[in-house]
């Protein structure tokens, strides 16, 4: 029976990869680098220190990543201040779905929790999350169980009675190593034949999610 579903953030409930992805090129360029796709792609759903040891690792030890990182961090922030967090379709409508059903709802994301409280508030959303789990609250960062463990603990649930909704791989890795169902619901990286190995099902979209979520119930 499903008791709880655990909602990654970025990519999943608000549209602001994409707008990373542009903010990341953005704040290089700035500082006289280029930063591809694939660099970005390589760390999506991962914590910050994951971040900084791949872009440390590609770009050599004079990479001031603290300094490229806040200007990405503005350049998101600029936009989410003039135009609301960008929500993904379904995203209200699962959530009240949930709320009707009585199950339980979390976010289990890789961001720090001055930026998750940032997005939440301004995206205006009128629901009460049972738990927010922030990556600086767990040591290992996703792809590793961690942050869902918690999650797990902070519901008081079951892996059994909950369900992972996730866009990113490290996300769909750290579910299932978690023991978690999971549902992928792609966003800039798109379902591969690892990922279909690993996750419940797919959806093209939040929506698909409700009748997911009604025959687990």
């Amino acid at each position: 029976m499903l008791k709880a579903v655990i909602f990654d953030m970025d990519g999943l409930m608000f549209d602001t990869e994409m707008l990373n992805m542009k903010g990341w090129k953005y704040a290089a360029k700035l500082h006289g680098y280029e930063v591809t796709d694939e660099m970005i792609h390589s760390h999506v759903g991962t914590t910050v220190a994951n971040a900084r040891r791949q872009m440390a690792e590609h770009f050599g030890p004079d990479f001031d990543f603290d300094a490229v990182r806040k200007d990405r961090l503005h350049f998101s922030a600029s936009y989410i201040e003039e135009h609301g967090t960008p929500l993904k379709p379904g995203l209200r409508e699962l959530l009240a779905h949930l709320r009707n059903a009585r199950i339980k709802t979390a976010i289990a994301s890789s961001t720090e929790e001055p930026i998750v409280r940032f997005d939440l508030d301004n995206a205006c959303l009128g629901h009460d999350f049972d738990a927010i789990i922030c990556g600086d609250r767990v040591q290992n960062g996703k792809p590793e169980p961690d942050i869902f463990l918690l999650a797990l603990k902070e519901l008081g649930v079951g892996a059994d009675e909950s369900l992972v909704l996730e866009d990113s791989y490290n996300g769909i890795r750290a579910a299932h190593r978690a023991g978690i169902r999971s549902v992928m619901v792609p966003d800039t990286l798109p379902s591969t034949p690892e990922m279909e190995s690993l996750f419940f099902r797919k959806c093209g979209d939040l929506f698909g999610v409700i009748d997911i979520a009604d025959e687990l119930l």
